[in-house]
């Protein structure tokens, strides 16, 4: 259950008579997530792998079960804590006391309010000056956003690590779909020129030739097998399936995935740049909040003294009511430490945002570059490669099969037709991954 961010803080931007009710808003928030998050649980132990996992399912279920984007949601709870924190009034202070007991003169008789006993009753209450309640809210509401980002961004990360891990299973599955083929392929060959050999027909030799080729391929095709079961267990712990992990088999749509339009892409809109930005102008409340120190606060205090007169204490007072201000003596010093950690913390943040920009930018280079040196590559292998090697193979077969060819130039045509059709599929895997990268960072919203 997603927390709209914006709506939580944008009533309370100006109006400062309305945070009053942020608490009840936080904690509304808080139970919200709460609740989300404790759903998302049972549906996450609930939910069946589908037969052919797809790019749609695989990301509904990420972002619901994904055990670090889980975490970086419960980063929001702190945060608004914060929030709320920061937009509560200092508590007054109530002082009760008595005073002036006499012990030799006694307190006198009579009801406790006719005796000779000072009763005080003190109100204090704080008074922020220099706009810091406002500045400390502003700060915090800062926080709240970048945290909300921060998840966004580790949703996108995780739903670009899970959509090349899906390409991965899918890769190598169609690998061994390839292999199998192949190692099938050795044992028809194997039967038919074994039964040749002990008639005569074939040297023992060219037999023996053929086995170590056909060894070589369940050698790769039982590698393969095992790159799936790693290859789903890295599936499986994004979507925390592992318990599961053996039923996964993903779509092999998913290596013939579409770029992405890039007309309204923004670089900018990023949400690790967002949350940096946030911070950068959380940052900045936050100096001007410890500049505002310098600007002292207030406490005011109303006290009521109740002193009757008796024969004992004629000089009773009776019912006073007294006002205190309370200023505080900036003697010392002036908050040059505070403004100063806050002009550190500010330079911070923005060094941090410049470094995210040029990361982000660096990043958006080089998944272009991988797109484009990927296509390149499965061009040349589909339009070039594949086509040779599949016509060398052809007339190599034919040519051994009137005899004109030896059978090491038949081995060496198959192996460089296999070795095409896998260099094939990795290129095709890899033009996938680059593509499904790209997508996902233009995407400024991964579960659409």
């Amino acid at each position: 259950m997603p927390i709209d961010i914006q709506a939580l803080t944008y009533p309370y931007r100006n109006n400062t008579l309305l945070l009053k009710k942020l608490p009840k808003v936080i904690a509304g928030c808080c139970f919200l997530a709460f609740a989300g998050l404790t759903h998302a649980a049972s549906t996450c132990e609930s939910d069946t792998i589908p037969a052919l996992l797809t790019k749609e399912v695989a990301l509904n279920r990420l972002l619901q079960c994904n055990l670090d984007i889980i975490d970086s949601k419960r980063n929001i709870a702190a945060n608004q804590a914060s929030l709320m924190i920061a937009g509560q009034t200092q508590n007054p202070n109530l002082t009760i006391g008595i005073g002036s007991l006499n012990p030799k003169l006694g307190i006198g008789s009579g009801a406790y309010f006719d005796k000779t006993i000072d009763n005080s009753v003190r109100y204090e209450q704080l008074i922020e000056r220099g706009n810091k309640k406002t500045l400390r809210t502003k700060g915090a509401q800062g926080q709240v956003a970048a945290a909300g980002e921060d998840v966004l961004d580790i949703e996108r990360q995780q739903s670009i690590m899970m959509l090349r891990s899906m390409v991965d299973l899918a890769a190598v599955s169609e690998r061994i779909n390839l292999l199998s083929q192949v190692v099938a392929l050795y044992a028809d060959t194997l039967k038919a020129n074994s039964i040749r050999t002990e008639k005569g027909d074939m040297p023992p030799i060219d037999l023996q030739r053929q086995k170590i080729d056909a060894n070589r391929a369940q050698i790769e095709l039982r590698l393969a097998q095992t790159e799936q079961k790693s290859a789903r267990l890295a599936l499986a712990k994004l979507l925390a399936w592992e318990s599961k992990s053996d039923a996964l088999n993903v779509d092999a749509k998913i290596l013939e995935i579409a770029p992405a339009d890039e007309a309204n892409f923004d670089l900018s809109n990023r949400a690790d740049i967002k949350a940096a930005k946030l911070r950068v102008e959380s940052a900045a409340s936050q100096l001007e909040l410890a500049q505002a120190q310098r600007k002292a606060d207030i406490t005011a205090g109303v006290q009521y003294d109740h002193w009757p007169t008796s024969n004992s204490n004629p000089t009773g007072t009776g019912d006073t009511v007294s006002f205190t201000i309370g200023i505080p003596l900036t003697v010392n010093h002036s908050y040059e430490g505070e403004i100063a950690r806050a002009e550190s913390d500010y330079e911070a943040a923005k060094e941090a945002l410049a470094h995210t920009e040029a990361n982000a930018r660096a990043e958006w280079a080089g998944i272009n570059a991988d797109v484009t040196s990927a296509e390149l590559n499965l061009q040349i292998l589909q339009h070039e490669q594949l086509p040779r090697a599949e016509e060398v193979a052809q007339t190599v077969e034919l040519g051994y099969k009137k005899g004109a060819l030896s059978l090491l130039e038949l081995l060496d045509a198959r192996r460089i037709l296999r070795q095409t059709r896998l260099d094939t599929l990795n290129a095709q895997a890899n033009l996938a991954r680059a593509i499904l990268t790209r997508n996902q960072s233009l995407a400024l919203n991964i579960s659409n």
